[in-house]
């Protein structure tokens, strides 16, 4: 039972890190922020923050690595077959991910390097189309593979971004319809 009450606890302290850092980060440039000022935030002392993480940049680098870890574990339970070639309960399962931790992933999506969380989310969904489109046999040059596994990521991940800023009021189930409708498109060539 007392091991049950520390992963809580660990699990509440990791949250409240993470959640200091997307605020601090929507305020002020990464490279500025101090372990003091998350410490702060998260109304933790320094050594709590020292005893999970060795500098800002871990803590960024462990929470991109668990979402992604997370979110390569949920698309990779997609198996599609000649008959069933629908995304959408993989999609579903995609988009409620991201609207369950939204503020932390669009900051994250939008306050990070070019090797950043939006980057690791492009990749694991291109490989995921290199698996899919193998397992489906579908036709296609060698030669123009690559570029169509890296046109659908980045085009689905650019509809997320889209969504994940609000700007134009789309909700999760709409956003989820539309990128069903686009994978299939090209499930289907």
């Amino acid at each position: 039972m007392a091991a049950q009450k520390e992963d809580r606890r660990i699990r509440r302290t990791k949250r409240l890190l993470r959640q200091a850092l997307a605020e601090i980060m929507n305020e002020k440039e990464f490279k500025d922020i101090t372990v003091k000022e998350i410490t702060d935030r998260a109304d933790l002392n320094r050594g709590t923050f020292y005893f999970h993480y060795t500098d800002t940049y871990d803590l960024r680098e462990k929470i991109e690595d668990e979402l992604v870890h997370d979110f390569e574990e949920l698309i990779s339970s997609y198996q599609p077959t000649q008959e069933n070639y629908s995304a959408k309960s993989v999609v579903e399962q995609a988009v409620s991910f991201v609207e369950e931790q939204k503020f932390l992933v669009r900051t994250l999506f939008q306050r990070s390097s070019d090797s950043g969380l939006q980057a690791k989310f492009t990749k694991v969904i291109e490989d995921a189309v290199i698996r899919i489109r193998a397992q489906m046999r579908i036709n296609e040059n060698a030669q123009n593979r690559p570029y169509h596994c890296r046109f659908i990521s980045y085009g689905i991940i650019g509809c997320m971004n889209l969504w994940l800023q609000g700007v134009d009021g789309m909700t999760g189930e709409g956003l989820v319809d539309e990128l069903d409708e686009m994978i299939n498109c090209f499930l289907k060539e």
